[in-house]
């Protein structure tokens, strides 16, 4: 783990460091169940751009939050991303995100969720 060692004002600055940004709680959620390939990631998290999603990873990756495997010796076999147990450990803060998120959505979502892939 890479993880360059700040200065905070509370815990809760530091969790919300880790997955700031619009994508990284999306990607989490979408790694909450099952390792993803990174294709797959791309297709269940519309919107993103490929290099975002790199950066996204890498960035979760650093902070010791996601792992990336190797899926085969060369290049061509892909790799798979997992959380850590860091990441697992992070499942109740994001479960918490979302039913914070289902029981306000009618005060501040025009429509449902869309959600792929659940």
């Amino acid at each position: 783990m890479n993880v360059k060692k700040k200065k905070f004002n509370c815990p809760a600055e530091l969790t919300a460091s880790l997955i700031q940004g619009k994508w990284k709680a999306i990607i989490l959620y979408n790694l909450r169940k099952t390792p993803k390939r990174f294709g797959e990631l791309r297709r269940l998290t519309p919107g993103i751009t490929q290099a975002t999603l790199t950066r996204q990873l890498k960035e979760l990756e650093n902070s010791g939050i996601v792992r990336r495997s190797e899926l085969g010796r060369d290049k061509l076999s892909g790799v798979e991303y997992e959380l850590t147990v860091a990441g697992q450990e992070m499942k109740p803060v994001l479960y918490a995100m979302i039913r914070w998120g289902l029981a306000y959505q009618k005060d501040y979502v025009a429509g449902p969720f869309v959600m792929v892939g659940r």
